[in-house]
């Protein structure tokens, strides 16, 4: 059989037989380079989706851990504002958000410092079915000048006066 006339083929810009080969000068991906990169990009999505599940796991576990920080604070507001040191020894009631309240109670031991003192506050928050939730203990130290007995102030502030009186400054 004769190959078909071409007007091209004097002039040498004839097709490339097919030999079964690529050209080496022809561009693309092979198979295997594709299903390579496609394991690699699996590969990082699934460390990218495990460390973004960690960090929700986290920040879950965050809040879980701090519930109650709002508790907390309204039971510091309430012993901050009671002018009275005998009324913070007692069990003190204090109403919550969501029908919820704490019975709190503060240990209170003065310091060296006048009118500092170191506070134990024991709290109750009880939920509305009268169950008892959660009970904190925490330490914390608080300066209340109404808390101090003059003749106690009085007593450490002439201390702290004659330390200062009795220091060599260089």
């Amino acid at each position: 059989m004769k190959p078909f006339p071409s007007s091209l083929a004097p002039r040498g810009l004839v097709a490339p037989k097919f030999t079964g080969q690529r050209p080496a000068s022809a561009g693309g991906f092979t198979f295997i380079e594709v299903l390579v990169a496609l394991a690699i990009f699996a590969l990082s999505g699934l460390v990218l989706a495990s460390a973004y599940l960690n960090v929700l796991n986290a920040n879950q576990a965050a809040l879980q851990r701090d519930a109650h920080a709002t508790d907390r604070r309204l039971v510091h507001e309430a012993l901050c504002a009671e002018p009275t040191l005998d009324k913070v020894t007692t069990w003190n009631e204090l109403a919550l958000p969501e029908d919820r309240t704490a019975r709190w109670k503060a240990t209170v031991t003065p310091t060296t410092v006048a009118d500092l003192f170191d506070i134990t506050l024991e709290t109750e928050v009880t939920v509305p079915g009268g169950k008892k939730s959660d009970t904190f203990t925490e330490t914390i130290r608080l300066l209340r000048p109404t808390w101090s007995q003059p003749a106690d102030r009085e007593t450490l502030r002439a201390a702290a006066r004659s330390k200062l009186a009795q220091r060599t400054y260089q």
